[in-house]
């Protein structure tokens, strides 16, 4: 068991491979995002899309009163930015240090016009963004403390590992107040349900930026509401 091999995570959706580069123009670029720097902030004007190519980035809205309510995730082959009109309504920002492909919004349109493969691909995207927006809203309505955050540690198990694997071992890019603040906790709550889930043998914490699920069943159980004898 301890000898599993600790997986990054990536995109559970197929991977988008679309030839960037070909587009009208040229206009793919690649960049590297140093962790914390800002891809693009609310209220800019929406040019260009992004394929996280290496690393994590997230979605965020900085509410009235300053706290932060991170939307979404992206991993290696997500697209962000492909809901937005002529600007962008939220901000994003690297995990940690990461690599995006820009592709300009304008050139994509044009050539999924005259692409149906394109076009259904940029649809399946679309629709499985929204598929996870909904388990967002979901989680952060109706879920207690300790059922998001096994429903978010599962997400990312699933994600880092095949889902006949019962066990799974993944390098956790998230610092605990990104976690709050994707979950809609608090920092404290976060930790002190991580070290419960730790302590009852859910999981195994050997690095504070490492998660090994140990019981991969009472994991899912625990995200689906069943928190009896826990």
């Amino acid at each position: 068991m301890y000898n599993t091999p600790v997986h990054h995570i990536t995109s559970s959706a197929t991977p988008v491979t679309v030839p960037w580069q070909n587009l009208s123009g040229g206009n793919a670029h690649e960049c590297k995002v140093r962790t914390h720097e800002a891809l693009f902030c609310e209220g800019d004007d929406a040019e260009f899309l992004y394929e996280v190519v290496e690393g994590v980035m997230c979605n965020y809205r900085i509410l009235m009163d300053g706290r932060r309510q991170i939307i979404s995730f992206a991993y290696p082959g997500d697209l962000i930015g492909l809901g937005q009109t002529d600007c962008y309504r939220y901000s994003c920002e690297a995990v940690c240090n990461a690599k995006v492909r820009s592709i300009s919004k304008c050139a994509l349109m044009r050539d999924a016009q005259g692409h149906a493969d394109l076009g259904h691909r940029l649809f399946e995207i679309a629709t499985n963004e929204l598929a996870s927006m909904q388990e967002h809203q979901l989680l952060l309505g109706r879920k207690s403390a300790i059922e998001k955050l096994a429903s978010f540690l599962l997400v990312l198990a699933r994600k880092a590992s095949d889902e006949d694997d019962p066990q799974a071992s993944f390098k956790l890019p998230m610092t605990r107040t990104d976690i709050a603040d994707y979950l809609g906790l608090t920092i404290e709550t976060v930790s002190r349900n991580m070290t419960k889930l730790k302590l009852s043998g859910v999981i195994d914490l050997p690095q504070t930026t490492t998660v090994r699920v140990r019981d991969m069943f009472k994991l899912e159980e625990l995200a689906e509401g069943d928190e009896c004898n826990f």
